[in-house]
């Protein structure tokens, strides 16, 4: 036999590929390449702020005020004929009460029309009316009057159905102010002859139509006080009511809440009281001698002849 060979078996030698050097981590924005040689950009998402526009938007949209009815560009066609009526015929506003803040300014009138019903219109973000036709949610002829003639707001206020806080700012910083200060105060009681009388001139506290344009109107003045004139007709109305309301006390001068010093046929006649009529409302027409019978020869055929006419109900 011949020799034996020693084989040995030498482990076979491994090679495994060299771990690549570690990368520098990217920073906020890095640029790195590929195997394939194409740069990626890396990103750092814990360094970058997030902004979502919409909803920044949105916030900002969302303080912005709404308007309680939608706007009106212009005003509908039916809108003309109230406005008519309302500028037309004659009111007598009862009373004006200021509320609210100097932000959201709010006002509260009572007035009269030609039949002697008394309505409350209050004028703010959304104007009301507790008349038939304002209790539907509609725009009468009530608010418009208390806002074209009382407050004297520009026209394209009058006829929205709504206000924005800004636009009533706008409107009681021009308005007139209340015809009495609710500061308790009252002035004297006594007063001299006609030295203390002012010019007829300007508009009535009560009717706000002009005095001077209505030369066969009979005026009275405060004899106690002030001295500021006012249509007889008017005070009529406003003593009227002031008696009912208190209970058969002293009438004030709607300008200086002084006791009202007047002739005797008038002093008889405020004190009549008066009734409410069939729709709740109180009513001083037998007080002043006018009719409840409404005049709708300025009203339109469809107005006074449709079957669901407002005019219906008030007559």
């Amino acid at each position: 036999m011949g020799a034996e060979t020693e084989h040995r078996t030498t482990p076979a030698t491994t090679s495994w590929p060299a771990s690549p050097a570690k990368r520098k981590a990217p920073t906020t924005m890095d640029t790195v390449y590929s195997g394939y040689g194409r740069p990626v950009v890396h990103i750092d998402l814990s360094q970058v702020e997030y902004v979502t526009p919409s909803k920044k938007v949105r916030k900002e949209k969302s303080q912005e005020e709404k308007r309680l009815r939608r706007f009106r560009p212009q005003p509908p066609q039916a809108f003309q004929e109230i406005y008519n009526r309302a500028t037309s015929q004659r009111f007598y506003v009862l009373s004006r009460r200021r509320y609210g803040t100097s932000q959201l300014p709010e006002e509260v009138v009572e007035v009269t029309g030609s039949t002697g019903n008394i309505y409350t219109v209050m004028i703010s973000r959304q104007p009301s009316c507790d008349c038939p036709m304002g209790s539907e949610g509609k725009q009468c002829k009530h608010i418009v009057y208390v806002l074209a003639r009382v407050l004297r707001a520009k026209y394209e206020y009058v006829y929205q159905l709504a206000l924005l806080s800004t636009e009533l700012q706008d409107i009681f910083a021009d308005a007139p102010p209340p015809m009495e200060d609710d500061d308790g105060g009252v002035g004297s009681s006594t007063g001299g002859g006609n030295k203390n009388r002012k010019p007829v001139e300007g508009d009535c506290p009560i009717c706000f139509s002009d005095m001077e344009s209505q030369g066969n109107e009979v005026i009275v003045w405060c004899r106690a006080a002030c001295g500021q004139n006012i249509h007889k007709e008017c005070f009529e109305m406003w003593a009227a009511t002031k008696r009912q309301q208190a209970s058969g006390g002293n009438v004030t001068c709607p300008y200086c809440r002084s006791v009202w010093d007047g002739d005797e046929d008038m002093a008889k006649k405020i004190k009549r009281t008066g009734d409410r009529n069939q729709e709740g409302y109180m009513n001083v027409a037998e007080q002043l001698g006018i009719s409840q019978v409404r005049d709708t020869s300025t009203y339109s055929r469809w107005w006074t002849g449709h079957p669901h006419s407002f005019r219906r109900r008030y007559d």
